[in-house]
């Protein structure tokens, strides 16, 4: 099965461009329009130049306002910048809830239910809802030019509203899926390293165990959402219309603006 093309960058990663997929119909999503990442807090010149020169002309921050200040884009001017936070709170401090019960915790699940909670949040909520709706108008109305939305990780915010965009653009499920569990596989050094760190924290197997449900993605978080979209919400186009409050015409645009 195909998948999205990675852009090498010094100092990020999980950066991928969505371009190249096809729709159930035989259409393609264009090419250096709609890329996918983690955090850009550590570009460098070279970084910057490489998504100026790969057509990053918009980047949308899906991060908190808590990650924003800590740790801002740095971009260099090289694109419009918009900061719409999907929440208030960012999944990474799970991992720093768990690190207090480092010595203690028991439950090898709890990372596990932990992600689950958030994943269920991140399709429920409308405060995410609503944040799913600012950035899709701003998709639509952006400026000539390659799109580049992230989060920190560039696998749950990020990597769900990729498979929102994939399924409106009527990208086969499976392949959406693929494309969401491809973060493992792009992100190896970023789990490992994280692995390393809580390894220093604590042996104790239930805290890594969880720390690791934490820092990956797995087929089940990708289930979840599409069982709630399906059973709680009909569907995701009623999804898309419903609790996103987005027009037909508006998913007409979308596939204008991206399919080819």
């Amino acid at each position: 099965m195909q998948i999205a093309r990675e852009i090498k960058l010094n100092n990020a990663f999980n950066c991928r461009d969505l371009g190249g997929y096809q729709t159930s119909d035989g259409l393609t999503i264009k090419q250096h329009q709609l890329i996918r990442a983690g955090y850009l807090s550590d570009l460098d010149s070279v970084d910057q130049k490489i998504l100026y020169d790969y057509g990053v002309r918009t980047v949308i921050d899906l991060r908190s306002p808590m990650e924003v200040v800590k740790y801002p884009d740095h971009l260099g001017g090289i694109a419009r910048y918009l900061r719409i936070s999907v929440s208030r709170r960012d999944l990474t401090e799970s991992t720093e809830n768990l690190r207090s019960l480092a010595s203690q915790l028991t439950d090898k699940k709890a990372g596990f239910q932990l992600m689950l909670r958030s994943y269920r949040q991140l399709v429920v909520s409308t405060e995410a809802q609503q944040a799913y709706h600012r950035f899709f108008r701003s998709v639509l109305n952006a400026t000539p030019g390659g799109i580049l939305f992230h989060c920190s990780s560039g696998k749950d915010r990020t990597g769900l509203l990729a498979s929102l965009i994939l399924m409106m653009l009527d990208i086969p499920e499976e392949t959406v899926k693929a494309d969401y569990l491809n973060s493992n596989w792009v992100s190896a050094l970023r789990i490992n390293d994280r692995l390393n760190g809580a390894k220093l924290v604590s042996g104790n197997l239930a805290y890594l165990q969880s720390i690791f449900d934490l820092s990956i993605v797995r087929e089940e978080y990708f289930e979840q959402v599409m069982s709630i979209i399906d059973d709680h919400f009909g569907g995701v186009k009623s999804y898309w219309h419903e609790q996103l409050g987005l027009s037909e015409d508006d998913l007409i645009k979308l596939r204008k603006l991206f399919l080819e």
